[in-house]
Parts: structure tokens; sequence; C-alpha cells
């Protein structure tokens, strides 16, 4: 056993890379893939160093939109017509909310105030889907 200088942990000697390692493969694994994401980052939307990591924070490590914490990294958003940062959404807000809106904001606006104060009860009143419907929502949501 040995103890891995980056994480602590002490691990098996098949996860070092040879002899002499000192730091685990899951270690370096993680350290690769942060520095592709710095320079992909980087390269595609003009970050310079620590600024990903610098919104990351100043958003509290949540989507600027849905302030939900995601397992994967959040997407850099931008915007398509000028290429502006905008900030760090989580997969869904970026590549579903914002793709169906097509960057509109009046789109998204008339959205909030729909689910704010739908036309339905208004017209005829409040009226409840039934139980089959609404299990049969609560089924495709696990899936």
């Amino acid at each position: 056993m040995k103890r891995c200088e980056r994480c602590g942990l002490n691990r098996q000697e098949r996860f070092y890379s040879g002899p002499r390692g000192r730091i685990c493969t899951t270690c370096q694994k993680k350290a690769r893939s942060e520095a592709h994401h710095r320079r992909r980052v980087g390269k595609t939307y003009g970050l310079e160093p620590g600024e990903y990591d610098a919104l990351f924070i100043a958003q509290n490590g949540a989507c600027a939109i849905c302030k939900g914490t995601r397992r994967q990294r959040l997407s850099v958003d931008h915007d398509h017509r000028d290429g502006v940062v905008r900030g760090l959404l989580c997969r869904m807000c970026n590549g579903r909310l914002l793709t169906a809106a097509r960057d509109r904001p009046e789109v998204l606006r008339a959205a909030a105030e729909y689910l704010e104060f739908p036309p339905a009860i208004e017209h005829i009143g409040r009226r409840y889907a039934s139980e089959e419907v609404n299990n049969n929502s609560r089924q495709r949501r696990k899936r």
C-alpha cells in the first residue's frame, strides 16, 4: 500500500504507474481531464486561466438559470450572434431551455408568465388531470 501525494488515500500498488509513482492513476486522470478542459475552454471561448473557476465560484457552483448543481461540469454559455460569454449553465438549461427559446428573452418571459398565470384557469377554472395521467408522467420522468 502507498499513500497518494495528491488525494492522500492509501492505495494498492496497481493504482500507480510504476514503483516510483507518487500520484495514483485516478488523480492523474482527473488532472489530465482538468487540463484538457482548461485548454479547450480557453481556445473555444477565450477564457484566461482561472476565469472558468472564478465564474464557477461567483455562481456558487450552480447553473446561472436553474441554480441546480450537477455532477458534470457546467457548460460555458455564449451568445451565438456576437460570441460574448454569458455564464455557466447546466446541460439542460444550455441545451434545451435556451435552445428551445432560440436565445430570445421575450419567449422566456412569455413562458414565465404562462407558468405564473395559466390561461386555462382564467377561462375555464381549475381542472385537474386524472391520477392516471399524473402517474404516467411520473413514470416517464423516472426513466
